[in-house]
């Protein structure tokens, strides 16, 4: 496995991986190195190994920059590594696309590739640094895209949406399989963290966001949310988990100017493992992400580790999250709109029936219908048909069912 990401903060990543190990196969994964020095074996059986580079930039030209020095340097890492251990399989996760091209030298000596779209880099880059569709640096992203998927034995990707997106550009559509990001059961599983639902009527209802944080995630209207709720019973608290960026300091900063700082914790980010633990004592999760070529098509991990855990959710009405549920099983607000949003909290901070009603719903919607061993038995026929030289077969672990 190579990513240009921090290993331990990368949930899918390490969802393949840990079925990989599970099914018998040895597992490495080639990460950058976390200025946070996690332990590497903290990650075993499977082994890990980093690059001197951790994540810095800001602007798109700064990101390319740190991605042609990342293929650079995992490119002599893992030759090394190939030498060693004559990998049969070489998966591969964007961004960037062409990452795949640290493995050239080992195709060339026989192995097979895997290359995995978490996210199309032509919508995210649109998304993430507000550029034209038609933006020179966004053709190039489409160019990229195309010529490293040729170069890879299989593609996968994360959601139909992005599937089609991949065919309407080029890419077979036979090369290309959907493995759905779904939440690891043995992480995000219920009933190892017991929801701790409001005691009385007057206790703080506590919202919760953990995750990215930027302004695509428009999460200064859900601070103008609260805001518009801080003279009213019960008190409306906010709690937005993850890193440090100039768009946190903001949110800061507008809290302050809306007489709300009291309401709204700014945490640090914490691992995966944490992240459940930090659901359960909340009573709803929050989504108000912006609509865009991207945002409006990529699945949202957090409110699917939210439905997971029995957690309501209040999000924005995105196409994405109108194709998977319905009105009965998520509380929707149009985009972008404080009132509404504000609306919705009051609504599930007053009536804690609703979001019992909510769970329910999510559950059969959702929970009912989806299933992480079908996922991992699809990432399998994969590897077998690139590799049939060994048969894998899944392993469950506690908290998923066949």
């Amino acid at each position: 496995m190579i990513l240009h990401a921090y290993y331990d903060h990368d949930a899918r990543v390490q969802r393949y991986a840990n079925a990989l190990v599970n099914a018998g196969a040895a597992v490495d994964v080639l990460a950058l190195r976390n200025p946070d020095h996690v332990d590497a074996a903290a990650f075993r059986p499977v082994r890990s190994f980093t690059i001197p580079l951790s994540r810095n930039p800001d602007r798109a030209g700064g990101y390319l920059a740190e991605y042609v020095l990342a293929v650079i340097m995992f490119t002599w890492a893992l030759l090394r590594l190939h030498i060693r251990n004559r990998y049969h399989v070489i998966h591969v996760h964007n961004m960037p696309d062409f990452l795949i091209l640290c493995a050239i030298i080992p195709r060339l000596l026989g192995a097979r590739l895997v290359l995995d779209i978490h996210d199309p880099m032509p919508e995210f880059y649109v998304s993430k640094f507000g550029r034209r569709p038609d933006a020179p640096l966004v053709r190039f992203f489409r160019l990229q895209e195309r010529l490293s998927a040729r170069l890879a034995h299989a593609v996968i990707t994360a959601n139909d949406n992005f599937k089609r997106k991949l065919i309407a550009r080029g890419i077979r559509a036979n090369k290309i399989t959907v493995f759905n990001n779904l939440p690891d059961p043995v992480i995000f599983n219920r009933e190892a963290h017991v929801r701790k639902w409001r005691r009385t009527p007057a206790d703080a209802f506590t919202l919760i966001y953990p995750g990215t944080i930027a302004p695509r995630y428009g999460l200064d209207i859900a601070i103008r949310a609260v805001a518009q709720l801080k003279d009213e019973q019960p008190p409306v608290r906010l709690r937005i988990v993850g890193p440090d960026n100039e768009y946190r300091a903001a949110l800061g900063r507008l809290a302050a100017e809306l007489n709300v700082a009291d309401r709204i914790e700014l945490a640090g980010p914490v691992p995966l493992v944490e992240v459940p633990r930090m659901l359960a004592e909340a009573d709803a999760g929050i989504y108000p992400a912006l609509p865009d070529p991207h945002m409006s098509i990529a699945t949202p991990s957090k409110v699917l580790e939210y439905v997971v855990m029995g957690l309501p959710v209040i999000a924005s009405r995105l196409p994405v999250l109108g194709d998977m549920f319905s009105d009965s099983a998520i509380c929707f607000f149009e985009p972008g709109n404080a009132s509404e949003l504000a609306d919705r909290i009051r609504e599930l901070a007053q009536k804690p029936e609703r979001g019992r009603q909510l769970v329910e719903y999510a559950d059969t919607e959702y929970i009912r219908a989806n299933s992480l061993s079908v996922e991992i038995a699809r990432y399998f026929d994969v590897i077998h048909s690139i590799h049939p030289g060994h048969k894998l077969t899944i392993a469950l672990g506690k908290g998923e069912s066949s």
